[in-house]
């Protein structure tokens, strides 16, 4: 709930700030750039620590960060809110690393459920934190806080009581890494193909969709409408990228994941060439919004437990890490390119651009992903 009202609300705080949409998808990019150093931050931990103390350090920081920011937007200060954008999304890293966590309690055939799952716990939050945009935005000025501080401060609460929750209910780090003294052997021809698919999968699904979803916001302010029509249109999206996800973990079990993956890849191509058509005010909107996160959904699951698989216990948190800072460092790099892209093309342009890479994954399916029986051993 905390993350996704920030990313509804952070292109509209910038571009207030800065007077111009060039550089509102800034806030968001350092955001994203956030949790791709914090993926490999708090995954450095975990070999030592397990998995339970990172995460709830990581929900810590983004609550201190979402109040900072409330304040840098509050004082009309664009450097402390983005400084704070940053540290928040150190902190999420700590979501993004859960569904590792979870993987890792099941056995291989049923590891895409397991993930799937995690990404369902979101969806309530995730759809409603959207819908509450208008709520604190009233409730903050009823308080005589600026606009746009209300949801900063909700975010900060949310952050706090993920804390809490994941410190008081994960309570066993018996899932834990296996570390090895010895150098881990390399991975055989198989399973590096996994491997490639799997990290593409997830950088290009995670980069269509931001691209497309942080510049959403601001389209639609410049057609006229408000915040209402925004937190329809982003809790359509997060229903998308959540409320099916347990359905994406059972298909990817039962079909495999090259498939779920080439799935996505359709899924995404529609959602940008929908996106490209729909004015601002159109429910058509709405639903490309929501297939773009159903897109992103299927692949972020299905290639979540591809890259589980592909990996042997002996280097799999740290390579999990690693993967994880490419995708969120390639969508850093979208959502600050979006801005500029809006304002030099348009909306339609960059939801074109968005459908076209969305076909990239299947340049890199080349065999079948290993089915979850023989899961190799590298």
């Amino acid at each position: 709930m905390g993350y996704t009202m920030m990313v509804a609300v952070l292109p509209l705080a910038a571009e207030d700030l800065l007077g111009s949409p060039r550089w509102s998808g800034l806030p968001g990019s350092l955001g994203t750039l956030g949790v791709a150093f914090g993926v490999g931050w708090l995954a450095s931990m975990m070999p030592r620590r397990g998995r339970r103390q990172p995460l709830v350090l990581g929900y810590c920081a983004s609550a201190v960060a979402a109040a900072v920011a409330a304040v840098g937007a509050a004082y009309d200060n664009f450097l402390v809110m983005a400084g704070a954008t940053f540290v928040m999304g150190v902190g999420y890293s700590a979501s993004r690393l859960s569904r590792y966590a979870a993987a890792e309690l099941y056995e291989p055939a049923r590891r895409s459920a397991a993930i799937g799952w995690n990404v369902w716990g979101a969806t309530i939050g995730s759809v409603v934190g959207p819908l509450l945009l208008s709520a604190t935005q009233r409730g903050g000025a009823s308080l005589g806080w600026p606009l746009l501080v209300g949801p900063f401060a909700v975010a900060a609460i949310a952050f706090v009581l993920s804390a809490a929750a994941l410190n008081l209910l994960y309570a066993s780090d018996g899932a834990a890494p296996a570390t090895s003294t010895g150098s881990p052997p390399p991975l055989h021809a198989d399973a590096a193909a996994s491997f490639q698919l799997a990290v593409v999968a997830l950088v290009i699904g995670q980069v269509v969709m931001v691209l497309i979803m942080t510049m959403t916001p601001v389209y639609i302010r410049q057609g006229g409408q408000g915040l209402d029509t925004i937190g329809i249109v982003f809790a359509a999206h997060t229903f998308g990228m959540f409320a099916m996800s347990p359905v994406a973990g059972l298909l990817s079990d039962r079909f495999g994941r090259v498939p779920m993956i080439i799935t996505s890849s359709i899924v995404l191509l529609s959602a940008g060439l929908l996106a490209a058509a729909a004015d601002p005010a159109s429910p058509w909107l709405a639903v490309a919004l929501f297939l773009l996160g159903l897109g992103w959904c299927f692949s972020f699951v299905a290639a979540s437990a591809l890259l589980t698989e592909s990996i042997g216990a002996a280097r799999r948190v740290r390579v999990q890490g690693v993967a994880d800072a490419l995708v969120w460092g390639s969508a850093a790099i979208a959502g600050l390119s979006s801005g500029h892209l809006l304002f030099a093309v348009g909306y339609r342009s960059l939801s074109y651009l968005g459908a076209g890479l969305a076909l990239l994954p299947l340049l890199f399916v080349r065999r079948p992903s290993p089915r979850p029986d023989a899961v190799p051993t590298a």
